[in-house]
């Protein structure tokens, strides 16, 4: 019977070496890769996420519309304030002087904005450096005052002339008074109704109306010429040249008014003259 021959013991140590070699090695490589070494720390990065945020520039990007700015106010000019024409100049400038006030104060005034005053002021007008006045009043009627008034100084005089037309019925007043109304405290001198080539002049008490005194009887000749001197203390009167001087009348007040006007009569009445060569000081 013959003998079967088989792999020698040599090769199947050597074979059965080989594959424990191999599986070490796989088993080997499986624990390393899902048991990491404890020792072993790995860095954990945590990556923050921001939103942009615009940053503004001086410079606009390529293909981006140009920003307009943002409109900026002008500043209004501011209006200079237009002085009175002065006492004294006005007249010459064919102006009334919106330092005149008219009176009674009912009267419709308009101040031009150029220191004068629209005219005519009722029934006054300046032209050729006189103050112009007509003023008339038919049929029955009361007793009514009309004039203008201007702001003294504290101390000075003033001087001017009257010149008369007509004065039927009505009294041409001139005076200073202490507030710019005729029922206040004042110096008052007329030239009462009548002929106005010859008349008197005569100091009336405003209140009452009563007459005080009065001068001689005086020509008009190139017109009646007036002065009054004041002071903080009083005002007087004179009729010039010489004529007639009043007493000092009391009027201790830092604000005077000088005051041009007339008072008509009851019933019916005409005035018309002018007030020239007006001169403060």
């Amino acid at each position: 019977m013959s003998e079967k021959k088989g792999m020698s013991p040599e090769i199947v140590a050597a074979l059965i070496g080989v594959a424990g070699t191999i599986a070490v090695a796989v088993l080997f490589n499986n624990q390393s890769q899902s048991s990491p070494d404890p020792t072993t720390q790995v860095p954990i990065v945590i990556t923050a996420t921001f939103e942009p945020t615009a940053v503004p520039t001086d410079t606009v990007p390529p293909g981006e519309p140009t920003s307009t700015p943002a409109p900026t106010n002008t500043p209004e000019p501011t209006p200079t304030e237009v002085q009175p024409v002065a006492l004294g100049q006005d007249w010459a400038q064919g102006c009334i002087s919106s330092l005149w006030q008219a009176y009674p104060p009912s009267l419709t005034v308009i101040d031009k904005g150029d220191g004068c005053l629209q005219e005519p002021v009722y029934v006054f007008a300046a032209d050729n450096g006189a103050l112009s006045f007509i003023g008339s009043r038919g049929g029955a009627g009361s007793v009514e005052d009309y004039g203008l008034f201007a702001p003294l100084p504290e101390s000075g005089s003033v001087t001017f002339k009257i010149s008369l037309k007509d004065l039927n019925n009505v009294d041409l007043w001139v005076g200073v008074f202490d507030e710019a109304d005729v029922k206040s405290n004042g110096l008052l001198m007329t030239i009462p109704a009548g002929n106005v080539k010859k008349r008197s002049i005569t100091i009336k008490d405003p209140f009452t109306y009563e007459t005080k005194d009065s001068s001689a009887t005086v020509d008009q000749g190139s017109g009646f010429s007036l002065t009054f001197n004041f002071n903080n203390l009083s005002v007087t009167g004179n009729v010039n040249p010489f004529v007639f001087v009043t007493n000092p009348f009391p009027l201790p007040s830092a604000n005077k008014w000088l005051y041009f006007g007339y008072r008509g009569l009851s019933g019916s009445y005409r005035i018309e003259g002018s007030i020239f060569d007006f001169v403060i000081e």
